[in-house]
């Protein structure tokens, strides 16, 4: 099952590319609020960036992939950066008090739309005219800060088999 919202190819934002630079950014922090997340907190460590949403089921079915890859890499090897797309931001932080969802956590404004959407959660499309924007979308970003790898929705890619191929156990 997919998470997908239709976007305008006209005026998108700079995206995560592999091989490339991940983009800049600046999201308020779930957990302390009132904290800005930058890519530079999380230099010298491998970063996943999950994006996820209290409405995207497959999102949800992510977690338990999460809790392995916290439990099978140290915090200061990789550094999980939970991004919810939500609407409500407070729909967000009560879903985060009742699951347990390991790594730093953040709240990008305008959902998938926004200009964090637009870098993060794009679906390759066949179609020039369309691009869509989707839901799991998994970006892991090497210690030096370059997109190493992506999954996105419809991916057979799993995150262990993501993390193993880019992180040796520590």
């Amino acid at each position: 099952m997919l998470c997908l919202s239709p976007l305008e190819a006209r005026a998108q934002p700079e995206a995560a590319e592999i091989g490339e630079q991940v983009p800049g950014f600046e999201i308020e922090a779930l957990r302390p609020p009132g904290r800005a997340v930058t890519p530079s907190d999380f230099e010298g460590r491998y970063m996943l960036m999950n994006l996820w949403a209290t409405w995207c089921a497959p999102c949800i079915e992510k977690i338990p992939e999460l809790r392995e890859a916290r439990q099978r890499y140290s915090s200061e090897t990789l550094a999980i950066l939970n991004v919810s797309v939500d609407r409500s931001r407070s729909k967000a932080t009560a879903f985060l008090e009742k699951r347990e969802m390991p790594g730093r956590h953040a709240y990008a404004r305008g959902g998938l739309m926004g200009e964090f959407g637009g870098k993060f959660a794009r679906v390759p499309s066949e179609s020039g005219a369309k691009q869509m924007r989707g839901l799991p979308n998994v970006t892991l970003v090497g210690r030096e800060g370059t997109v190493i790898d992506i999954i996105v929705p419809g991916d057979s890619t799993g995150l262990r088999e993501m993390l193993g191929e880019h992180l040796s156990s520590r």
